[in-house]
C-alpha cells in the first residue's frame, strides 16, 4: 500500500518555534510512527511549497529518504518559495465562502493566466509536486490539516483528510477576524475525499453536523498522544533549577496551559484562583501560565482589576522550550484546563503523563479523554472553578490519588496507537479502490 502523507505544516517551524502547535505535534509524531512501518510504502509531500524549511525540518530530524520517495521539487530555491508563497495568498485571497460561483470562475481565470508563466519560471514542480504516475488508485493522498488542491481532488488517488475539530465553524467568535477558512474548505471538497480522520468521538460527531457529503462509517477516530517531552521528573535538583528561572517553587504552583486567546478561558481560570478564600493559607501559592500571545486577551485585560499584591500571585511564563516542559509540569500541585472547547485537549494528557493530577471543563472532548481520573467544572461558572481548586489545594490524600489515575489513563494513549488506526483508515480506502 503506497501512501503519500504531507508535511507541509512541518516546515513552518523552521522559521518559528511558536509553530510547534499542537497540530505540529500530531503531524510530527505519526509521521515517526509511520516511518518506522514495513507494512506500507511511504512517500512525503510538500503540497503548499515552502520547500527549503521543509528541507532543513527533514535535515535537523535526521530524517534521510530517497528522492523517489520525496514528492517535492526538486529544483527549489528560496526566490521560488516566496514566489509561490505569494500565488497560493493571491489564490486564499479569492476563495469566497459567500459567492462560491464567482469565486471558481475569478480562481480558474487567475490560474489559467498565470500557471503558465509559472511554469516558464521554473515552478511547474511546485504548481503539481505529486507526478501523474502517483495520482492512481494505487496511491493514498493524506493531508494532515490543509485542504487539498485542485489537480489532486480531481484524480483517482484515494484522498483522506485530517480534521481535528469545527470549531471556527461552531464558535467563530473565539477566532480572531472569524477566520475559519481552513475547516470549511475542507467540508466544502468532503465530496471529494474518501475518508476523514479526526481526533475524537465528540469531533466526528461535530463533523457529521456539517456535511451529508460523508457517511459516519467514511470517519476515523485516531485519538492522540502526549510527546514523549513530557514524563514525570523524579529529581528534585532539575525541577528546582528550572523553576528558579519563573519565581517558582515545587509544589506551589497550580499550572495552566494555554495560548492567550478568548477561546482558552484564562480570564476565568485567573479569576477563580484570586477568588479562593483559603488563598491567604497558602502566602506562596502561585499560578504559572504557559503560553504565547494569541489575540483578544491581553495581560493588562486579564489583570486590570486586581491589586499588585494579586497580579503578583499570576506567573506568565509565556512559550517553553521543549525541553523545559517536564520539570515544569512535574513541579505543580496540580493542572488547571478551563478551555470553552477542544477538539482533544492534549494538554490535560501531557500534564497526566506527567504524574500530575487534573482539573478540567466538563465541555466538548475533555471528558472523552480524561475519564475518572480527574475533575472537572463548569468553565463559565468561577465560582464552581474556584470550588474545585478549593478541594484540590486542601486535600493532599486527593492529589495523590487523581495523580496516580492520571498517569495511569495516560497509558492507554501512544502514538503507535494513532499510527494503526491511521493505517486502518488508508487501508479501508485502498480495498474500496480495489
Amino acid at each position: 500500500m503506497k501512501v503519500i502523507y504531507d508535511i507541509s505544516v512541518l516546515a513552518w517551524s523552521v522559521k518559528s518555534n511558536k509553530a510547534k502547535t499542537g497540530i505540529f505535534r500530531v503531524i510530527e509524531n505519526v509521521l515517526f510512527q509511520l516511518l518506522k512501518d514495513t507494512s506500507i510504502e511511504l512517500y512525503l509531500s510538500s503540497i503548499h511549497g515552502n520547500i527549503c524549511d521543509l528541507r532543513v525540518y527533514l535535515e535537523k530530524q535526521g530524517i534521510r529518504i530517497n528522492d523517489q520517495f520525496l514528492f517535492i521539487p526538486k529544483n527549489y530555491s528560496p526566490k521560488k518559495d516566496l514566489v509561490f508563497k505569494y500565488y497560493q495568498w493571491i489564490l486564499n485571497r479569492i476563495d469566497w465562502k459567500k459567492f462560491p460561483f464567482f469565486s471558481e470562475l475569478l480562481k480558474s481565470i487567475f490560474t489559467t493566466l498565470v500557471d503558465p508563466w509559472l511554469s516558464l519560471l521554473g515552478l511547474n514542480e511546485y504548481l503539481r509536486p505529486i507526478p501523474t504516475s502517483a495520482l492512481t488508485k494505487e496511491f493514498i493522498f493524506h493531508s494532515t490539516f490543509l485542504p487539498i488542491t485542485k489537480y489532486i481532488l480531481n484524480s483517482d488517488i484515494g484522498k483522506i483528510v485530517t480534521i481535528y475539530d469545527v470549531i471556527s465553524i461552531l464558535y467563530p467568535q473565539y477566532f480572531e477576524g472569524n477566520q475559519d477558512e481552513v475547516v470549511w474548505k475542507l467540508i466544502r471538497d468532503l465530496n471529494k475525499i474518501d475518508s476523514v480522520i479526526t481526533i475524537s468521538e465528540y469531533s466526528k460527531k461535530d463533523i457529521l453536523l456539517f456535511t451529508n457529503s460523508i457517511s459516519k462509517r467514511q470517519i476515523y477516530v485516531t485519538p492522540l498522544a502526549a510527546s514523549n517531552l513530557f514524563y514525570k521528573e523524579i529529581s528534585d535538583k532539575k525541577i528546582n533549577k528550572v523553576l528558579e528561572n519563573f519565581g517558582l517553587k515545587q509544589g506551589k504552583y497550580i499550572l495552566s496551559v494555554g495560548t492567550l486567546e478568548p477561546r482558552k478561558n484564562l480570564k476565568n481560570t485567573i479569576n477563580a484562583f484570586l477568588a479562593m478564600e483559603c488563598l491567604t493559607d497558602y502566602p506562596e501559592l502561585k499560578l504559572a501560565l504557559i503560553g504565547g500571545k494569541g489575540w483578544g486577551t491581553e495581560r493588562e485585560k486579564l489583570l486590570g482589576n486586581f491589586t499588585l499584591e494579586q497580579r503578583n500571585r499570576i506567573i506568565f511564563i509565556g512559550f517553553v522550550p521543549d525541553e523545559l516542559f517536564a520539570p515544569i509540569y512535574s513541579g505543580a500541585m496540580f493542572f488547571v484546563y478551563m478551555s470553552f472547547y477542544e477538539g482533544f485537549g492534549l494538554p490535560p494528557l501531557e500534564a497526566m503523563q506527567c504524574g500530575v493530577p487534573v482539573l478540567v471543563s466538563n465541555t466538548s472532548s475533555l471528558p472523552e479523554v480524561v475519564g475518572d481520573s480527574g475533575i472537572y467544572a463548569d468553565p463559565n461558572d468561577v465560582s464552581e472553578i474556584t470550588r474545585k481548586m478549593e478541594i484540590y489545594l486542601r486535600n493532599g490524600k486527593l492529589r495523590i490519588i487523581m495523580a496516580t489515575r492520571a498517569f495511569e489513563r495516560s497509558k492507554l494513549y501512544n502514538w503507535e496507537k494513532t499510527k494503526l488506526l491511521s493505517i486502518e483508515a488508508y487501508l479501508s480506502i485502498y480495498e474500496h479502490n480495489h
